[in-house]
């Protein structure tokens, strides 16, 4: 579980450092403060930084990713995942580099940086060098034929390449996220298979009655439509009481979709994070509370740390009054924006409230979102 969180030029983090961590954080903010980002960070952190997940996140943001096949680096001459780092187009007379982690001396900081591929005439060898443009250029003997990323945590590093053979050196944190839009049913059908029949069906089970107390059971069918362009495998059923039979799940609204999506992807984060994009999403303000006490309990359980992002006054009252009102778990908001100070004005920054400040929060109603 991460106390504390520093991330450094990192799309628009720049300089962007969190305190004080809970198992459960909010991050509130403006759009374009910088909430996803942080999600993102996250993710890129679990996961090593390793090629699948960059590409992911890249094309989900339509980011162009030119990287060196792993027996074809002088294929590649552009900057990979250049939209990564602050300022999208780093100069390349510099170390470019962005830090994930705790802090920064931390043995489990990521770091990602950029080396040159360079052609030594002299010694007939493909070198890497993190050198700068300027410097290279200086050596008539070699030249700059592209460049590549590496990851790297203290003592340990790799080539971030699409290489099916290739393992990351690093050991990986569990990470489940919950987006802004919906689940395809077939992810979720995937992982309820792993889920069913052990005692995590219980968890799902105590979320969908916090929307629905006559749910008894669910279940992922074959879909009959599943040979028509674009439909899923599964649809998700579920049973009800004093129904002869199951229903489909999106007949009983957003609501219902939203927390079996959250409560299915809580249970595959066991050990982990757990992100959720826009907690509010299809969830009335009347559940939130219970939905948010359910999370403090099961997160201590399934040691996972969750981080959420709201711009909803009903979503950051209820989790304030669930963080205050619990003794064993803490809950930790965090507001981002622009700082107003010369030193480092405009950057993105984060102020901290804990269990004491969100009382006062909760009393006064100052404005967070």
């Amino acid at each position: 579980m991460l106390n504390s969180l520093v991330i450094n030029n990192f799309r628009m983090l720049e300089d962007f450092s969190v305190e004080k961590l809970g198992r459960l954080n909010l991050i509130v903010g403006k759009n374009n403060s910088g909430k996803s980002t942080v999600l993102e960070a996250l993710r890129i952190y679990a996961g090593g930084a390793n090629f699948n997940l960059l590409k992911e996140i890249a094309e989900s943001h339509d980011e162009k990713f030119p990287l060196a096949e792993a027996n074809d680096q002088e294929s590649n001459v552009h900057f990979p995942y250049e939209e990564l780092f602050t300022g999208r187009q780093p100069s390349n007379k510099k170390l470019v580099k962005f830090i994930i982690g705790e802090s920064i001396d931390n043995q489990h900081t990521l770091s990602v940086y950029r080396v040159f591929i360079v052609q030594d005439d002299l010694m007939g060898k493909t070198l890497f060098s993190e050198f700068n443009e300027d410097w290279l250029n200086k050596k008539p003997q070699t030249r700059i034929i592209g460049q590549a990323l590496v990851a790297e945590k203290p003592g340990k590093w790799h080539f971030i390449r699409q290489d099916i053979y290739h393992e990351s050196p690093f050991e990986l944190v569990n990470c489940s996220l919950v987006p802004t839009h919906f689940i395809p049913v077939d992810e979720l059908a995937n992982e309820w298979d792993a889920i069913v029949y052990t005692e995590h069906e219980q968890t799902i089970t105590e979320a969908l009655k916090i929307i629905l107390p006559d749910y008894e059971h669910l279940v992922f069918v074959a879909n009959e439509r599943a040979n028509a362009a674009g439909k899923p495998q599964h649809i998700a059923k579920v049973k009800l009481a004093g129904l002869p039979r199951p229903v489909p799940l999106k007949s009983l609204g957003d609501g219902m979709v939203r927390i079996l999506q959250i409560a299915i992807k809580l249970v595959s984060a066991q050990g982990g994070f757990l992100l959720i994009d826009e907690f509010e999403n299809g969830l009335h303000y009347s559940t939130q509370e219970k939905i948010w006490s359910w999370l403090f309990t099961m997160a201590e359980r399934l040691d996972i740390q969750v981080f959420a992002t709201t711009h909803n006054w009903d979503c950051i009252d209820s989790f304030a009054k669930v963080a205050i009102a619990s003794t064993d778990t803490e809950g930790v908001l965090f507001r981002m924006g622009k700082s107003a100070l010369k030193s480092n004005q405009g950057q993105i920054i984060a102020t901290v409230f804990d269990k004491e400040q969100l009382y006062n929060l909760t009393q006064t109603n100052i404005e967070l979102r």
